[in-house]
């Protein structure tokens, strides 16, 4: 495989802080990560035809479509939260847990933007995994 392309519909949740909850259990603050998570690794699943996990270096471009706010600051680029590298970390996590990439440490490179949602494209994550050569 070199390319696997796929878009996510929905609203993309950010994986950062944690808040501790009693006895050394620690839970997401963000309550949408977890079906933003299995909607990106059920994406993932569907998409890939391989029999198994890409354990090899891969590079990861994801593109965030964000529905924009009826007033905001920034015009051109949704540049308020969530914040990118915490969609990314998402992102990473659920292609884990979808079995089509061994780990996310396998991601040596990420090419993430934030955009505004349009009637072309809807809310939602277009992310495609490329698998990189070892010399």
């Amino acid at each position: 495989m070199r390319d696997l392309t796929f878009f996510v519909p929905g609203k993309a949740a950010a994986q950062g802080s944690k808040k501790h909850v009693g006895r050394g259990v620690m839970v997401e603050m963000s309550k949408d990560l977890p079906a933003w998570r299995a909607a990106v690794a059920r994406a993932a699943r569907d998409a890939y035809t391989g029999d198994h996990a890409i354990d090899a270096p891969v590079s990861v471009a994801l593109t965030v479509y964000i529905q924009k706010p009826k007033t905001t600051k920034f015009r051109h680029y949704p540049a308020g939260p969530p914040d990118a590298d915490k969609l990314q970390r998402g992102c990473g996590d659920a292609l884990t847990a979808s079995g089509v990439i061994r780990d996310d440490a396998r991601i040596v490179h990420w090419d993430a933007w934030k955009r505004w949602a349009t009637d072309d494209t809807p809310p939602g994550a277009l992310i495609t995994i490329t698998t990189l050569e070892e010399a």
